[in-house]
């Protein structure tokens, strides 16, 4: 499975194999003990243990547990993205706009870099979302900030919408170090169809939110933290789990990996083609983009990658739109968006304690008094 591959190569990469094989086996199985993922990738428990501490201590990833939106309740993601005034700064627009898009509970994820920006919001529902967007394009549009074009807004209801991948940075691990990767449909994600939101116990909801807000650390140290047992805390996680409750993400740093650019990606789809048809298209499009967010719905959808460089994404890219095109899949231009990642600000980086609090009905962190 895996491949050689030394320190330093032509491309870049600056992890040995071993460290190499345990970030991606750590991104890869989030769901699984340090036992059962060294077992899987053949390497004695000493060494895995000392290289993901390793790893861990210099920053290369992160865990997240991510709250299964449909079934806590929540019925809706949008994706807003666009283009702003080319007149105005970043620094000017969050000098303004800072503490408005930070009480946005539903927005997890927001990036902006230079004039362009896009963010990632869940909600209870249209009337819930819309509540936020009239006060940020009002606020956007009295001080100038939005282009001729304003931001363009998509939903994505998850009754009716395929999530291939949410912040499963997988595909982009192993093509990064030449590893293999799993098809779309072997991977644990939020599920498409019909969903009836899961009753849980108030305990229960602690927990939740117990793991949403110090996903790094121990049972023992997260029933102190939401005032449950320690027993509590572990039967409602292997009940998580096993139910797709929530799920843990371990997200890797990109620049330590050696990206450069960050593209989001909307795109116009045939609702004529077969479902054979998008099927193919996703494959490639894991293959050469290996994108950490893919959603779609029948007529539209938009990917998030990452790409050591500008010629590196435009040769995926043109790749994939000739697929397109040979098969007339798409009925526009994709809308692309591309951002230099050191240059980019988070407002929120997969910020989703404020959300799950308001979603369980809790006012507050459950460790304040």
């Amino acid at each position: 499975m895996y491949e050689d591959w030394n320190k330093n190569d032509d491309r870049g990469n600056v992890l040995s194999q071993n460290e190499a094989r345990v970030l991606h086996s750590l991104i890869k199985w989030p769901d699984l003990t340090d036992q059962a993922v060294h077992s899987q990738i053949g390497m004695k428990k000493s060494t895995f243990s000392s290289i993901k501490t390793r790893l861990k201590e210099n920053g290369f990833y992160k865990r997240y547990y991510v709250p299964n939106f449909p079934k806590i309740g929540l019925e809706l993601l949008v994706s807003m993205h666009g283009n702003l005034n080319r007149f105005t700064t970043l620094e000017e627009r969050m000098r303004v706009a800072k503490d408005l898009l930070e009480s946005f509970v539903e927005d997890f994820h927001i990036a902006s870099e230079s004039n362009k920006a896009f963010n990632l919001s869940a909600s209870q529902n249209l009337t819930e979302y819309s509540k936020n967007q009239e006060k940020f394009i009002q606020l956007y549009s009295d001080n100038k900030f939005l282009d001729k074009n304003g931001m363009k807004v998509v939903y994505f209801p998850f009754e009716i919408s395929r999530i291939r991948a949410f912040m499963d940075y997988e595909s982009l691990v192993a093509k990064t170090f030449g590893f293999a990767s799993d098809p779309y449909d072997k991977r644990k994600t939020i599920p498409s169809g019909k969903v009836k939101p899961t009753k849980l116990t108030k305990a229960e909801k602690k927990v939740l939110a117990g793991l949403v807000q110090f996903p790094e650390e121990s049972d023992t140290l997260i029933a102190e933290q939401v005032g449950v047992s320690r027993n509590t805390v572990a039967n409602a996680k292997r009940k998580f789990l096993n139910q797709n409750i929530c799920f843990p993400r371990a997200v890797p740093d990109l620049q330590k990996l050696g990206m450069k650019i960050l593209v989001f990606s909307y795109r116009k789809f045939n609702p004529r083609t077969t479902m054979k048809q998008r099927e193919e298209a996703a494959e490639m499009v894991r293959n050469l983009l290996s994108p950490f967010f893919y959603v779609s719905k029948n007529l539209d959808g938009f990917l998030i990658s990452a790409h050591r460089s500008f010629e590196e994404y435009n040769t995926a890219h043109d790749e994939i739109m000739r697929y397109y095109l040979k098969h007339d899949y798409i009925i526009d231009e994709p809308v692309s968006y591309t951002m230099t990642i050191n240059n980019i600000h988070f407002i929120k980086e997969y910020e989703f304690l404020p959300l799950t609090l308001k979603t369980l009905g809790f006012t507050k962190a459950l460790n304040q008094s």
